[in-house]
């Protein structure tokens, strides 16, 4: 489920012109649009991850479903706490930092440092790949192995959350 870079590459190749020809008419537009475009950037990659770990949750919520629905209740309140952990990332993930206030200062982002923040971005989307599979074997696992696969589920999230909290360092380093 990897997006085509070249492809999307070549979209924002393809924006970015007009808003050159715009840069060359009014002074000062350039360095906006560039902040302007990092901060969309970043809320995108942000709601990306959040809406891909809210999928996480339908399928706990499934399960949880199922296994109440045939009266097996012994995970349950394993599935419970996972589900709860699940909505405190979406909401890291909506909510974190985005260094919109970085924006104001004049510091000069290089290609170099947002080739830095695009591969820390992708490690966490890479990671997201990571828990989609192990979410499939949650949705999959009988009631007697659901315990194991819940609990590595768990500490790959909370793997995942601990990354996520250190790119608002990425993130400052950069801006």
């Amino acid at each position: 489920m990897q997006p085509n870079l070249e492809n999307l590459k070549k979209r924002i190749r393809e924006n970015r012109d007009i808003i050159d020809r715009i840069s060359a008419k009014l002074p000062g537009f350039k360095g906006y649009a560039d902040r302007a475009d990092s901060h969309d950037a970043d809320a995108i990659i942000r709601n990306l991850l959040a809406d891909r770990i809210r999928k996480f949750k339908n399928v706990i919520n499934a399960k949880s479903f199922e296994l109440a629905k045939r009266g097996e209740y012994m995970t349950l309140p394993d599935l419970e706490s996972l589900d709860i952990e699940l909505e405190t990332v979406v909401k890291k993930c909506q909510h974190a930092g985005s260094g919109a206030s970085a924006s104001l200062s004049r510091i000069a982002v290089t290609g170099d440092d947002m080739a830095r923040l695009l591969e820390y971005d992708w490690s966490l989307i890479t990671a997201i790949d990571d828990l989609e599979k192990m979410a499939d074997e949650i949705r999959t696992a009988s009631a007697e192995n659901l315990g194991a696969v819940t609990r590595e589920f768990a500490s790959k999230l909370k793997e995942f959350e601990k990354n996520f909290d250190e790119r608002k360092n990425v993130l400052l380093e950069v801006l």
